[in-house]
């Protein structure tokens, strides 16, 4: 008679509305299913009272309280995943979570290998707290080199504003300057510092952000280049853990750090070609000229077809998007000042008219000029 196998029952103790546990989630079932085991997987957001007839247990490390139900899953063969090596508990079971100091460095050989002379980093305050943020400043501080710029920003509760520190820590950086954001969202946010303080990117500053997270990707109004967070991996791991220990109860714990899967290549950081980058001077010489898309390519000397193709490839925008973002950023950065009436901005910013500069800042920002400019901290003035 052939033995049966024992079906395995395992418990992922994750959120599936969380990006990082579905993508860890996906990564276990990639593994239970390459490697034939017959283990029938329960996924539960909180960890049940009842544990019985569960042979294994996958958590993350930084679940709130999971100290206070330690004593109950230590007699259970278990795996943590962290999104850092220094998160939640202590090794009381094996864990796999990112290499941080390897996605910085990633991000890093990135911005150099296009060409910066300057490296910054950049956080919020908000992350001051968070075992990952701490591991990707403490990591960007060692490989950046001599005298890199690093700043934890405000960042206002509403988005609708930024302090005037941040704004002059943006002004300051010098002209081809990578910066290092700890995560997308912080990305996001250095990317309107940066339209707000009038700098090109990714001409003047180039940004590279951690996790290639596509919900702030749809928000963002510029592609963000971003180094993909390992987390399918991590999944994998977890589950080849699992079954090491499901295997050989009595061997040690053991950790693994994952490394990261490689730049996502977008418009905040990628080397453009020299049709875009000569596209792109001439747009700004002629900003305030109404100019549209076809006559950006017939100074170029090739077909709108062509520039928009060289456009989306590079930059992820078309031709127009990219005229009006950078007249939208000239105006936001011209309003802050205070020193010119809106008609005058919008005719110096290349808007047919005041009224029609009204209907895109509406659009596109949520605010009218005025109301831009009635939030905006006034250059040189300390903000409240």
């Amino acid at each position: 008679m052939m033995k049966t196998k024992r079906v395995r029952h395992i418990l992922l103790v994750l959120d599936s509305a969380q990006p990082f546990h579905r993508a860890v989630m996906s990564g276990v079932g990639a593994f239970v299913r390459g490697s034939e085991l017959d283990w029938r997987l329960s996924i539960s957001k909180r960890l049940p009272e009842d544990l019985s007839g569960m042979d294994g247990l996958i958590t993350d490390a930084e679940t709130p309280g999971l100290e206070l139900v330690l004593p109950r899953i230590s007699a259970l063969p278990g795996v943590f995943i962290a999104s850092a090596a220094s998160a939640g508990l202590a090794a009381a079971a094996p864990r796999v979570c990112a290499d941080n100091a390897a996605m910085i460095g990633l991000a890093i050989a990135h911005l150099r290998e296009n060409g910066v002379q300057y490296l910054a980093g950049f956080s919020l305050l908000r992350y001051q707290d968070m075992p990952w943020a701490r591991e990707r400043l403490e990591a960007f501080r060692e490989q950046a080199g001599a005298n890199p710029r690093l700043r934890e920003a405000v960042s206002p509760p509403d988005g609708s504003t930024a302090s005037m520190q941040d704004l002059d820590w943006v002004r300051a950086l010098p002209t081809r300057t990578g910066v290092v954001a700890v995560n997308d969202s912080a990305a996001r946010e250095l990317l309107q510092l940066c339209e707000q303080a009038g700098r090109q990117v990714p001409r003047d500053i180039a940004i590279v952000g951690i996790d290639n997270d596509p919900l702030v990707a749809a928000l963002s109004p510029l592609p963000i280049s971003s180094v993909t967070q390992p987390a399918e991996e991590i999944g994998r791991k977890a589950a080849e853990l699992l079954r090491r220990r499901l295997q050989r109860p009595l061997e040690a714990p053991a950790g693994l750090a994952i490394a990261p899967q490689g730049v996502q290549l977008a418009a905040t950081s990628s080397k453009a070609s020299t049709l875009v980058s000569g596209a792109l001077e001439f747009i700004d010489a002629q900003l305030g000229r109404c100019i549209k898309a076809q006559q950006v390519a017939d100074f170029m000397g090739v077909s709108r077809a062509t520039l928009e193709r060289s456009f989306l490839t590079q930059l992820g925008v078309t031709v127009h998007d990219e005229l009006l973002r950078r007249r939208i950023a000239q105006a936001k950065s011209m309003l802050a000042r205070r020193e010119l009436s809106t008609s005058e901005i919008a005719r110096h910013c290349g808007f047919r008219t005041q009224q029609y500069m009204h209907v895109v800042f509406k659009r596109e920002i949520g605010l009218s000029p005025a109301e831009f400019a009635l939030h905006a901290p006034q250059v040189g003035e300390a903000p409240e």
